[in-house]
């Protein structure tokens, strides 16, 4: 066992992003609670989606031998007892710290770590709603600073809704996306996802109408809820560039694993422009 591996264990690349979605939640709010429960939010996601994907990985270890061979568990770099327990001390953390930013918060954790441990295993290979669980808990990220204080607050503005509305259509898409690359071994692994079960075309011209529903609903937050312009103007100069790419490979009709790995990449950086661009777009309101 080596910190190296460890560290890939947890994808800390993706932790990152769902402790920065907790921030852009905070952020979006025109009446903001104090600084630290931003904080303690965002250890706390960062924790959880580090968990998760360690529990994932010792769940998958026969999977990710096909699909993703050079993960820790799969190229037999760490043992699945050494993920569990990585795993479960990380969900631990993640409840622990959103409790110190409040009780609620702290239980909204323990929720979204119970999904999670569902999601893995019992949802991930079942057709679609493997993919909204994990599409609900991007856009929670977002929503978890102000879905808390709705109880005492209940007629808020949702300031940032809009956010976790984008992190959760952008996420379903490339759930879908990487269902149908990773189709090969799901159906070796007998697991019952969109791809396999409908087939990786079914699956593509999902990801292809949901995509074009998220553009639809990229100018409400600007429409509706008060967002600066540059907000509009971002989303164009840094999504725009990715947004083409991105679009070509999901109307692909003979799009084969290649072009869904490169689609999901490319919806990755879509996701990071649409957080700068919402970012922009609340800061200057």
């Amino acid at each position: 066992m080596t910190l190296p591996s460890l560290i890939r264990l947890v994808r800390p690349g993706n932790a990152l992003i769902a402790a920065a979605a907790v921030w852009l939640g905070w952020i979006s709010l025109r009446l903001r609670p104090e600084w630290q429960l931003a904080f303690w939010g965002s250890l706390s996601m960062l924790l959880m989606v580090g968990g998760g994907n360690a529990d994932n990985d010792a769940l998958d270890v026969e999977v990710d031998r096909v699909n993703r061979p050079n993960r820790p568990l799969a190229a037999g770099l760490l043992g699945r007892g050494t993920a569990w327990t990585t795993a479960f001390l990380l969900y631990g953390g993640a409840i622990l710290c959103a409790w110190i930013g409040s009780p609620l918060h702290g239980l909204l954790a323990a929720v979204m770590a119970v999904l999670l441990i569902a999601y893995n295993r019992f949802y991930k290979g079942r057709p679609l709603s493997g993919n909204l669980i994990i599409s609900l808990l991007c856009g929670l990220a977002v929503y978890f600073v102000e879905l808390p204080l709705l109880i005492d607050f209940p007629l808020t503005t949702k300031d940032s809704l809009p956010a976790a509305v984008f992190a959760f259509l952008v996420t379903f898409v490339r759930e879908l996306v990487k269902d149908a690359e990773d189709v090969v071994g799901d159906r070796l692994a007998g697991h019952r996802t969109f791809a396999v079960t409908a087939g990786t075309e079914a699956a593509r011209r999902l990801a292809f109408a949901s995509m074009v529903v998220l553009l639809l609903l990229i100018p409400g937050p600007a429409l509706y809820f008060g967002y600066h312009w540059s907000y509009l103007a971002l989303i164009v100069v840094l999504g725009g560039p990715v947004l083409g790419p991105l679009l070509l490979e999901l109307a692909r009709t003979d799009a084969g694993p290649t072009h869904f790995a490169r689609a999901q990449k490319l919806l990755k950086l879509f996701m990071v422009a649409g957080m700068i661009s919402l970012l922009a777009g609340v800061l200057g309101r």
